[in-house]
């Protein structure tokens, strides 16, 4: 089975990015599909200054090495300002090299229902930066769509499993 890693993007230890990243795994667990979790609440992250990767700490360099070890990605991704969150935008550009030609799925979460263009400024990071496809449906879900730290919007669940659905076909293709 393909490799997937799937990558937290929030810092907010009550992260809603995290709830949806959990039905995904749920997802995945039913279908047999192997994953990890790169959690950037539980790395030591560091400053993106542009220096090699060798002088990133022994968190950064692991999970790039994780990174690098997979066949696809889904991105957990949450909307600060109408777009990507400063500390994935970090992560990624110390550990993006790791995806380059691969695909990736993205689970978006914002504060509100307008947000959902956020999501693009992520696929233009990672087609531009680093030749990554990113499969569609792209899965957004807001403030609305949570009661008692749970999805309870069911279209969301819907297109999570669809975006599960098409990242495994490209991957086998």
């Amino acid at each position: 089975m393909p490799n997937l890693i799937l990558i937290q993007g929030s810092l907010n230890p009550n992260s809603k990015t995290a709830t949806i990243l959990d039905e995904v795994a749920n997802i995945l667990k039913e279908k047999n599909i192997n994953y990890e979790t790169i959690d950037l609440r539980k790395l030591k992250l560091e400053f993106c200054d542009g220096k090699d990767l060798k002088e990133y700490n022994q968190d950064l360099q692991n999970a790039y090495r994780l990174m690098e070890s997979a066949n696809g990605y889904i991105i957990g991704m949450p909307v600060y300002c109408y777009s990507v969150s400063g500390v994935l935008k970090n992560f990624l550009d110390i550990t993006c090299n790791a995806m380059e030609n691969k695909c990736t799925g993205i689970v978006c979460n914002a504060g509100g229902i307008m947000s959902y263009l956020a999501s693009a400024d992520l696929m233009k990071i990672l087609s531009y930066e680093v030749h990554v496809l990113t499969v569609q449906p792209i899965v957004y879900a807001h403030g609305n769509d949570f009661k008692d730290g749970k999805i309870v919007n069911e279209k969301v669940l819907h297109k999570a499993e669809h975006m599960v659905e098409r990242l495994m076909g490209i991957m086998k293709s």
